[in-house]
């Protein structure tokens, strides 16, 4: 059992990491537009989407890890209470830890990103405003193949 709850660990930490590599391509986003650069923009779209992925599959390990624990339905936080070993209670603890704040800084990213494109949308829209064309009745299929989801 214990080397379940080391596996565990290791599952956490790939999602604390996975994270980390979301907020620094959050990062990129906000350089890309702050450049204007949809080019990059794309590509960082490509990246978070690839995240994405990444933290459903990270998220099903777990799951199924858990369950094979018989620990299905227990938060992360609670798990160090399900083992007698002060080795691996403080390693589950500490990797928690650590996804919680990592959680937090990526959560705080990426609503920075989302107001900044907001304002660039806004921005757009009065443009094509001034010019005379209505935001609302453009065809965005012209767009097909940029999709991405921000549900991460």
């Amino acid at each position: 059992m214990n080397d379940k709850f080391y596996e565990m660990v290791g599952v956490i930490d790939e999602l604390s990491d996975t994270l980390e590599k979301l907020t620094e391509i959050q990062k990129e986003v906000l350089d890309a537009v702050s450049k204007d650069d949809l080019a990059i923009l794309i590509e960082c779209i490509k990246k978070e989407q690839a995240c994405s992925l990444k933290i459903r599959s990270i998220e099903q390990k777990r799951i199924k890890l858990q369950k094979e624990m018989g620990l299905e339905n227990i938060k992360i936080a609670e798990l160090p209470s399900k083992t007698n070993d002060s080795n691996i209670q403080v390693a589950i603890k500490n990797a928690a830890h650590r996804l919680k704040a990592q959680y937090k800084v990526v959560r705080t990213s990426t609503d920075v990103t989302r107001f900044r494109l907001e304002c660039g949308l806004r921005k757009v829209e009065q443009l094509m405003s001034k010019a005379g064309i209505d935001p609302k009745q453009t065809d965005m299929n012209t767009f097909d193949g940029m999709h991405t989801d921000f549900h991460a």
